[in-house]
């Protein structure tokens, strides 16, 4: 039978869910699964990362991760408490899981997740871990078992050779997949069919959607949006906003993927390739980037169908939108009067919409792009989360979303 292996460390809410759904998973597509515990801290230092990454994003980007992160559990009915003191220090806890046969380590890890993530116990005490082993007939001593301190370290330095970044992580000989919000595709690939949400009668939306022609997953997004409007009866209002002042006013980089580790950058190239196999459309990342994007995004404000000509030029047919001789290119080519358009661009009210989307696009909270809006209340960030916004366009009302409303 192949073997699936699953790295995790209990300091991850992520692997945390992903933990609630792999057994299953790797059942029903007819495979073993094997539990690699890893210390999430020593891959960062493996792969040049700082041991706390988020403790540096934008206050945006942590907001909106952390409504992510609830969000996600909703959808798959796991309860999740946040604890007041994150991260905990997890290397006696991990240790204790590395000698155990896969039988035992799936009890105590999913202990140890309850424990963590749950009932917010501190598992960085070695009297709550002690008490925790007991209760799986695990010897405690194994916290102090140089055996255990070498196999995790082994775990962790195997999970990097494969190419891994963080977790959760899973490989099938020399595949990986990384992020429980990558499952649909690990369970695709592996034969299973990933269950697809099925749209619900719905009372009439309102979907905004901020962009920028210089992301490659706002060209994904775009790519969906529109039918997933229709199919909804969403009203669709297109955004252009200017990334780049977004990025500056929150103190993200100005090209956050040149700051990733190069584990991170390959497979979120890969990332990209795959979702546009899944979506089945064509995509190139342009050999022009970064890109000037200012005057397309002025125009395509003037009139909404330059849109997906625009991204179709960038992504597609990787033309240089930077190149006012290309814009008009494309503009003629949609049957517009390039220069019409273009003056009507260059107003300084047309200027002044832009700057007032960019403006509303980070009070709303958006970190980047695609940041969709739905009802003017609910805010997904990334073309990776168009189920989210499908579900709001009919109606989800995310309980953190009402939580965090209510707390203002």
């Amino acid at each position: 039978m192949p073997r699936l292996e699953f790295y995790f460390d209990v300091v991850c809410p992520y692997a945390m869910l992903a933990s609630t759904r792999v057994e299953a998973l790797a059942k029903r597509t007819g495979h073993e699964l094997e539990l690699r515990p890893v210390l999430l801290g020593g891959i960062y230092r493996l792969v040049n990362n700082p041991d706390h990454p988020s403790a540096a994003w934008a206050q945006n980007k942590q907001l909106m991760t952390y409504r992510d992160l609830h969000r996600q559990a909703e959808l798959h009915d796991v309860p999740l408490r946040f604890p007041e003191q994150h991260p905990r220090r997890t290397v006696e806890a991990m240790r204790l899981l590395t000698l155990l046969d896969q039988p035992t380590m799936a009890a105590l890890m999913h202990a140890l997740y309850r424990a963590y993530w749950i009932d917010n116990r501190d598992i960085s005490e070695r009297e709550v871990l002690a008490e925790i082993a007991r209760e799986h007939d695990v010897d405690p001593a194994l916290m102090d078992d140089s055996r255990a301190s070498e196999k995790l370290r082994e775990n962790t330095a195997e999970a990097v050779e494969h190419g891994a970044f963080g977790v959760p992580t899973f490989t099938l000989g020399e595949l990986l997949w990384w992020g429980v919000d990558r499952m649909h595709f690990l369970e695709a690939d592996l034969g299973g069919q990933p269950q697809a949400y099925r749209p619900q009668p719905s009372t009439p939306a309102r979907l905004e959607v901020f962009h920028d022609f210089s992301s490659p997953f706002s060209y994904l997004g775009s790519t969906q949006i529109q039918a997933i409007a229709r199919e909804h009866g969403a009203e669709l209002h297109w955004r252009p906003m200017l990334l780049g002042a977004l990025f500056r006013s929150i103190g993200t980089p100005m090209l956050p993927m040149l700051e990733m580790n190069e584990h991170r950058r390959n497979w979120g190239a890969a990332d990209l390739e795959r979702w546009a196999r899944e979506w089945g459309v064509p995509f190139r990342f342009t050999s022009h980037f970064p890109i000037n994007t200012v005057l397309a995004l002025r125009c395509a404000n003037i009139d909404s169908r330059l849109t997906p000509a625009f991204y179709q030029a960038v992504w597609a047919d990787n033309r240089n939108l930077s190149d006012e001789a290309v814009l008009r290119e494309v503009i003629s080519e949609q049957g517009l009067d390039a220069d019409e358009i273009i003056e009507q661009a260059l107003a300084q009210s047309n200027k002044d919409t832009i700057r007032a989307n960019t403006e509303r696009a980070e009070a709303l909270g958006a970190c980047g792009a695609p940041t969709f809006v739905v009802n003017g209340r609910y805010v997904f960030w990334g073309q990776d989360r168009l189920e989210m916004v499908r579900r709001a366009l009919d109606g989800w009302e995310p309980a953190i979303d009402r939580e965090l409303a209510a707390a203002k």
